[in-house]
């Protein structure tokens, strides 16, 4: 059966492409690749980290003699220190030569991967492509596209593609635990904790906590990761999240009510805290989304030369608001890159003309 067809046929109808047959064309590849490098989104998260490390791992597992290597544009943030993840830096990076296939993940599209593509377009437009996604702002860029837009993250659609690929003859595998080890387990469950915000998301379901469950079974320790990522926060970032906080302003427009505030560089570096920590007030813009009446929020963080926008929301479909200024993600959490400095008095103006 040829897998690429069926994947190809789907693809162009533009339909939810995450299914059995696509699960395995991927073991299609992986034995007869020499060299595999798995690479994510320009943004580390515990989502796209946690992913990387599991597929990483899974494939070392079964194949232990495959060269397989993760990459990343920015070091990853403090918080997951504890895990001593194996990623090296794309920064400038050229693709080994050797490299016969690319495996993408937690990516909707290619300006999530930045200067990686710019600097070696050739190259992986030549190399066999496998992109594994969540994202409902897909554009199916690659040779294979496994996504799952109602898969709360991408770990709950790579569990359910690894116990494939583990139980099924054609992966030549004898226990599940075997090869989806609790390391593996580990690096998912910390992804589904991350993307989900602990199951409050609303695409979390009965399947995500059974995921969580069975992950939890593989000896994946739910409490080392929530000490590590959830309970550990320095005074600095207490104080940090009170002076964006302490910036709440509200709009209201066509019955929509918003709330938004913003950050600086300069806030940071005053507090003594990293600029280029991804992780540092990533949990504020769903702290924002707590506010009763809100039906959706946002958090600027202001740079010399770009602006990033959080969206957040319980039922607004903040994926369009994304995507009016070139932005994209899920109904329920989006953002945007404004390729300029925004000044914080021009934040009111520009959100009255996107609702």
């Amino acid at each position: 059966m040829d897998f690429k067809k069926i994947v190809d046929k789907v693809s162009n109808a533009g339909k939810n492409i995450a299914s059995k047959a696509n699960y395995l064309s991927v073991i299609d590849w992986i034995p007869s690749s020499k060299s595999i490098w798995i690479i994510w989104h320009d943004k580390i998260d515990g989502d796209s980290l946690g992913s990387v490390l599991a597929m990483q791992r899974w494939i070392k597992n079964k194949f232990p003699n495959k060269k397989v290597k993760a990459y990343t544009n920015r070091k990853y943030p403090s918080v997951f220190e504890f895990l001593n993840p194996e990623i090296e830096y794309w920064e400038g990076l050229k693709i080994d030569e050797d490299t016969d296939l690319l495996i993408v993940l937690d990516s909707a599209n290619l300006d999530r991967l930045w200067d990686l593509y710019k600097n070696n377009k050739e190259k992986i437009d030549k190399t066999y492509k496998i992109n594994i996604d969540h994202h409902i702002s897909n554009d199916k860029f690659w040779d294979i596209n496994i996504i799952d837009w109602k898969s709360p993250a991408t770990a709950q659609l790579l569990f359910e593609i690894l116990k494939v690929l583990d139980i099924h003859p054609m992966a030549q595998m004898n226990t599940l635990k075997k090869w989806l080890d609790e390391k593996v387990a580990l690096y998912l469950l910390m992804w589904i904790l991350t993307d989900t915000q602990s199951f409050m998301i609303p695409l979390a379901n009965a399947k995500t906590l059974e995921i969580a469950a069975d992950l939890i079974k593989l000896w994946a320790d739910k409490q080392l990761l929530i000490n590590n990522i959830f309970l550990n926060k320095k005074v600095e970032e207490l104080k940090f999240q009170w002076l964006v906080l302490d910036r709440i302003v509200k709009i209201e427009k066509n019955w929509v009510k918003s709330y938004f505030s913003y950050y600086t560089d300069d806030d940071l570096k005053d507090l003594g805290l990293d600029p280029e920590d991804s992780w540092v007030g990533r949990s504020l813009s769903s702290i924002l989304n707590q506010i009763f009446d809100a039906d959706f929020v946002s958090l600027w963080k202001i740079k010399d030369n770009e602006t990033t926008i959080s969206f957040r929301s319980k039922e607004y479909n903040v994926n369009e608001l994304a995507g009016k200024i070139w932005g994209g993600g899920h109904r329920n959490a989006a953002g945007a890159k404004l390729d300029k400095k925004i000044e914080p008095e021009e934040i009111k103006e520009i959100l009255e003309e996107l609702i």
